[in-house]
Order: structure tokens, then sequence, then C-alpha cells
């Protein structure tokens, strides 16, 4: 299964390169405003000094809101793509309105994860090892062992929010829920996603966050959560199995659709499709 998903990741987002192109360079020009932004406050004389780290941090969080606003907004192309369908950018500007509510609410809720692992994880370290050479203690390790985990889970388990909200269009509370579910219940094909986001973050680095990117990441989660729908389908029609029978998943048959409209792909039909 994790073999297809990449091999169809990478078609769709080749079919749709000029698209998540454009979707990905608007994502750029917010993220390097508010970066600059970031920057400036935290520097600059107009601000008084105890106030500068506080202020600087306001453009972070309005950033990650709006940038999170427009991935959201790209989510019914990504639902689209996923099931074999095209991106529009006609599409993606319409989505933006309803979709501030819920980029709000997963902006700022990412950026409480993130206040909770900067703040929180480096202060239990210096608790269980001061960095003054005094004798440290074990509720130090304790908590940070405790912080680190919830904090890796919920990141892990976060992969699978967007993808939950493109194809089932649940409302935020169900959406942290069904994360959460999907993760415990794939924890094996969560890390691997995991895994694929930071070669992901790679290329995006390696294009200056105008190849991958956001939206790539977000595609590359929706067809996976796509693939993993069948899954549940054969337990509906499968009931009464025993644990062992529900890991031993028909990958080939449940798949075999979509292998068939996705076609072999050879690598010259990705320069020269004509000829084929």
């Amino acid at each position: 299964m994790f073999g297809f998903l990449f091999k169809k990741n990478f078609c769709d987002l080749w079919d749709n390169f000029f698209h998540f192109f454009v979707v990905n360079l608007i994502d750029l020009v917010i993220v390097l405003s508010f970066a600059f932004l970031f920057f400036f406050l935290a520097r600059s004389p107009l601000v008084e000094p105890n106030y500068r780290i506080l202020v600087s941090f306001i453009p972070l969080v309005l950033g990650t809101c709006l940038l999170c606003v427009l991935v959201f907004a790209e989510g019914k192309n990504a639902a689209d793509v996923a099931n074999f369908g095209s991106a529009k950018l006609a599409k993606f500007a319409g989505n933006i309105v309803p979709s501030i509510k819920i980029g709000l609410q997963f902006g700022l809720f990412v950026c409480l994860v993130a206040a909770v692992s900067f703040i929180s994880i480096p202060f239990y370290f210096n608790m269980w090892i001061p960095s003054d050479g005094s004798q440290g203690s074990l509720i130090g390790l304790v908590f940070l062992s405790v912080i680190f985990w919830f904090v890796l889970i919920t990141v892990l388990a976060l992969q699978w929010f967007i993808p939950v909200r493109n194809l089932m269009g649940n409302n935020f509370s169900k959406c942290i829920k069904k994360s959460y579910i999907l993760f415990f219940d794939n924890t094996w094909l969560s890390i691997k996603l995991g895994l694929l986001g930071l070669l992901n973050i790679a290329v995006s680095i390696f294009s200056i966050g105008l190849v991958c990117s956001f939206n790539g990441m977000m595609l590359c989660n929706t067809n996976a959560l796509r693939l993993l729908l069948y899954k549940y389908d054969w337990y509906e029609v499968n009931p009464g199995m025993s644990k062992a029978e529900r890991k031993d998943v028909p990958w080939d048959d449940l798949l075999r659709t979509d292998k068939k409209t996705l076609g072999p792909r050879k690598l010259k039909s990705f320069f020269f499709s004509w000829k084929e």
C-alpha cells in the first residue's frame, strides 16, 4: 500500500505541477513576509526591549494561522486530485473564506503545541539536569518524558487532521478525535508518513518551498487516508473477523481499481507524454 501511495502521490504532484507551484508560491510569500516582520520586531527600536520577545511572536502566530487557512483552502483540490481529478486555482480561491474558521482553529492549536514544546521541554530538562551543575530531580525526567511523547504523538496524529477534514468534512473537535484514533490504529503507517514528510521538507528546502511544501505534504496525507479508508470499508463488509484476520488486509485486491486507473506510468510518460 505504501509503495503505491508513494507512486500515486508523485504522479499527482507531477500532473498538477503548475497549480501546486502557484499555490506554494503564495504560501512562500506569506511565510517570508511574516518571518521578516518577526525579525524586524525582535530588533526594532520602536518596541520596548522588555516587550520585544512577546511582540515579535505575534506575527508568528498570525502567519501560522493565515498559512493554515490557505492550506485548508487547498483541501478540496487535494481531495479531487487524490480521487484522480485535477486541481483548479478557482476552487482554491473560492474556498479561502469558508476555510477561515477551521484554519484559525488548527493554526492556534499548532501554536499551542509549539509553545508547549519550546517552553516545557527545556524547563523540565533543566529540572532534571540543571545547567548550574547542581543535583537534578527525577520529577523533571518524568514530566519531560510525558511532554515529549505527548508532542511526538500529537505531531504524528495531526498528519491525519487535514485529510480527515478534506475527505469527511468534520468539525475541529471530530477531526482531532479521528486523528488520534487513526494514529493509534495505524501507528506504523503514521510513522512512515512522518518520514515521508521529512523527505518532503528536504525537497521543499532544496526548492525554496516551491515544490512539495505544505500543500504537497497535505496531498500526500490525503492520498494516504483515501487509500486507508478502503481498509475500513473492507472491515464493514467482513464483520466478525478475528484480530489476526483484520491485520491481513488484502491490499492488492483493494487497490486493484486504483492501480488500473493510475496505469503503469513509465518514466518516459512524465517527460514525453505525447509519445504514450
